[in-house]
């Protein structure tokens, strides 16, 4: 074991996030269709109540209020809708000749691409990230809450709450 440990290569996620194999040759208005039903059958009624009261706080300081998620557009533009945020940054799957191809068009809203969109909008819109606020769960949020002066772990998950611990940042439960 110790071995094989030291001679397997090392293993990253990083491909899997750059392309969506499932979607390859599947027309976007049926996938679209699925993805706005499925938003409406299974997100909405879960969202967590502390989260929606959230945005409400931010809505009533006059918070510009973005969304950034490495999941694809399709599935995050409906819950957008819902939430009445109009700045999202998600994966965008690329089309040709009318149907996805499986591969994403960068930058992928994950990890470093998170922050290289966040930081861009920031810029263009004269925000102060130093009085901003980020929400995140997993290590791919890691670099967006580095960003900012305010940031909350959530339901941490992958080892967030070891992270969130050592950096100093508050963690907490929704449900």
């Amino acid at each position: 074991m110790a071995w094989l440990a030291g001679h397997v290569p090392p293993f990253s996620l990083h491909s899997l996030r750059e392309r969506k194999v499932y979607l390859t040759g599947k027309c976007p208005t049926d996938i679209e269709s699925y993805a706005r039903e499925f938003c409406q059958a299974e997100m909405i009624g879960k969202l967590s109540l502390q989260g929606r009261t959230r945005l409400d706080e931010h809505r009533q300081a006059g918070h510009q209020l973005i969304l950034v998620t490495g999941a694809p557009d399709f599935l995050i533009v409906p819950l957008a809708e819902f939430l009445d945020v109009s700045t999202v940054f998600a994966a965008k799957p690329e089309q040709q000749n009318s149907v996805y191809t499986g591969a994403l068009i960068p930058p992928l809203p994950y990890g470093h691409g998170k922050r290289e969109l966040i930081l861009a909008h920031a810029q263009e819109m004269g925000l102060d990230l130093a009085g901003s606020y980020a929400y995140g769960d997993s290590p791919g949020d890691r670099n967006i809450l580095e960003l900012v002066g305010h940031p909350l772990v959530v339901n941490p998950i992958r080892g967030m709450a070891r992270t969130a611990r050592r950096l100093g940042w508050p963690v907490t439960t929704w449900k």
